[in-house]
Parts: C-alpha cells; sequence; structure tokens
C-alpha cells in the first residue's frame, strides 16, 4: 500500500506524511510554549520590579533586636531619596533578560514533563505536580547565573561614586575573576556564579510544583463549580488561581528564599554557609523564625501573588487565544 501511495516522484508515504504533521503540530506547541512564557514572564517580572529591590535587601539585612532598627518602610524613602525614583528598577534588565528564558523553559518543561509523566499513568495531581518540580529546576539550572547577578545589582548602592558592577555584563565578567583574586590564584572561578544553586533548587522544587498542581487543580475545580470547561475560564478566574497557588507555595518554601539570598549576595572567600540546612538552623539560632526565616515574608506575599497571578494567567491566555489555533490533521 505505502508503494502505491508513494507513486512516481518519490511522494511522501502516508506512515511518512502522518509523521510529519505530528511533527509540525509538536513544533508549533513547543513555539507557543516558549513565546507564551516569555511574554507572561516580562510583564509579570517588571510590574513587581521595584517590591523585588526592596524584598531582597530586606532579606540580606540581619535582623535586629531594635524592630525599629530598620524595615522595608525604612527602605522604601530611603532608595527614593538617595538613587531616585527609577533605582526600584534596578537590577531589572538582568532579570527581564533571565526571565525570558527562564520562563520560557520553566512552561517548556513543564509541558514536556506531563506528557512524559502521563505515560507513567501516574494521577492527575501527581504529574502536574512532579512535571512542576521538575521544570521549576530545569529554568534554575539554566538560568541561575543571572538570577545571582540580578542579586548582586540590587544590593549595590547606585548612590556610591564608583558602584561595584556597571551593569548585568560587568557582574558577569567580573564576580569570577574577582573569586579568583580572592583564592590567590589569579584564575577565573566560574564557580562564583553558582553561590546558592542547590538551596535555590531545594526550595524551588516544592515551589514550582506546588504551585502548578495547586494552579491546575483550582481551574478544573472553579471549571466544574461553574459547570463550563477549563478552557472557558476568563482571566480573572485564572488570575484568582494563580494568586492563590502563589500564596500557598511560597509559605512552604519561604525560608529557603532568604537564604538563597543571603548565599547569593555573600561576597568573601568562604560560603556564607556550608548547606542550606545548617544556613537555616544558623538564622533560626541567631535571628529566629520569624524575624530571621521568614524576614520580608509580608513582602514577598506583595509581590509574589500578583506575580504568579499574572504569568500564569497571561501564559494561559496567550497560549490560547493570542496565540493561532493549531489545527490537528488526521
Amino acid at each position: 500500500r505505502e508503494a502505491v501511495v508513494r507513486g512516481a516522484g518519490g511522494a511522501m508515504t502516508t506512515a511518512e506524511l502522518i509523521e510529519a504533521r505530528r511533527r509540525a503540530t509538536l513544533f508549533q506547541k513547543r513555539r507557543e510554549y516558549v513565546v507564551a512564557g516569555g511574554i507572561a514572564g516580562v510583564i509579570s517580572r517588571t510590574a513587581i520590579a521595584p517590591v523585588e529591590r526592596v524584598k531582597i535587601l530586606f532579606q540580606i539585612s540581619k535582623a535586629s533586636p531594635n524592630p525599629e532598627h530598620i524595615g522595608y518602610w525604612r527602605i522604601v524613602p530611603l532608595i527614593y531619596k538617595e538613587e531616585g525614583f527609577l533605582a526600584f528598577w534596578k537590577g531589572n534588565t538582568a532579570a527581564v533578560i533571565r526571565v525570558v528564558p527562564y520562563m520560557s523553559i520553566t512552561f517548556l518543561a513543564y509541558e514536556e514533563y506531563k506528557v512524559m509523566l502521563r505515560g507513567m499513568h501516574l494521577e492527575t495531581n501527581l504529574v502536574n505536580l512532579g512535571a512542576g518540580s521538575l521544570a521549576g529546576i530545569t529554568a534554575v539550572a539554566a538560568t541561575y547565573p543571572l538570577d545571582l547577578v540580578r542579586a548582586r545589582l540590587a544590593k549595590q548602592n547606585a548612590g556610591l561614586k564608583s558602584p561595584k558592577y556597571s551593569g548585568m555584563w560587568d557582574a558577569l565578567i567580573n564576580i569570577p575573576r574577582e573569586q579568583g583574586r580572592m583564592t590567590g590564584d589569579g584564575h577565573l572561578r566560574m564557580g562564583a556564579l553558582y553561590r546558592g544553586l542547590f538551596a535555590t533548587m531545594v526550595g524551588e522544587a516544592p515551589y514550582a510544583g506546588l504551585k502548578f498542581c495547586c494552579y491546575e487543580a483550582m481551574k478544573v475545580g472553579l471549571a466544574d463549580f461553574w459547570g463550563v470547561r477549563e478552557t472557558e475560564l476568563g482571566p480573572v478566574a485564572r488570575a484568582s488561581c494563580g494568586a492563590l497557588s502563589g500564596l500557598m507555595a511560597v509559605n512552604f518554601v519561604y525560608p529557603f528564599d532568604v537564604v538563597r539570598r543571603r548565599m547569593q549576595t555573600h561576597e568573601g572567600e568562604r560560603g556564607l554557609y556550608r548547606t542550606p540546612f545548617h544556613a537555616i538552623a544558623q538564622i533560626v539560632r541567631e535571628e529566629g523564625v520569624r524575624r530571621g526565616l521568614y524576614r520580608g515574608l509580608t513582602l514577598n506575599y506583595i509581590k509574589t501573588v500578583p506575580n504568579v497571578a499574572i504569568y500564569m494567567s497571561l501564559y494561559d491566555v496567550v497560549k490560547n487565544r493570542l496565540l493561532p489555533p493549531i489545527v490537528e490533521h488526521t
């Protein structure tokens, strides 16, 4: 039969035609995931950049016995007075450059891991939890140096006559050089760009897993409650599901975010902590749970709720409505 279909001139067989169409459809889907994730990431990151910078500065400052010593309500006017209004977006260029591949990889990996885990016949919530965790780890590993540079740029004071790093590329080049000078051999230490990576992965895996799992479960539950299909949910409903899923996930993993920022912004020859768990124990011992491990949690709520709401819902909207629909061929 295939020989008849091929005929003269070497036309494609039926099986080859089906496979070609399948590959074209798969490529179009992957392109949608990448584009939708990138757009969602840029908009959400820029929107919450001021809160993120204040949160980083607050996280890396150690708790003081005097509650009036420092607080984010003092950091905000200080930044504005010494550096100006645009200083609230300091480090956002690095953040945006990072967030495009980060979000694109996250959503693409999430969709790919879901297909893989569904093939293992797992329960739906477990599929979403596992795919989200694996996607988070994959995206972090691929873009981590830019995350570290963003934290360093957010930390440094533009009010200084000679800021340590003039920008993202300067930081990427000079951080490994500085670490080499500290160790005395003068060699580039690329590992300096990955300081705090393990702590980030330990926190990102459950955070991303819970976020995706809760978001998908809430969408399905809301659609069932209203008697509509999940694809018929509006942007407001999706944003609400995203906000609640981000809020639930961040409560569970926030201490690792504090540890991550402190390890990223530490510039000494030796690491600030031996492991993430050693960091947690030391912070609790020296600063307490609420004032140490959960330092800046209120700010993180202000950042996370709109951030997750924007990028999760916007990803769905872009993927389902703005990009051309995929036509399946049979």
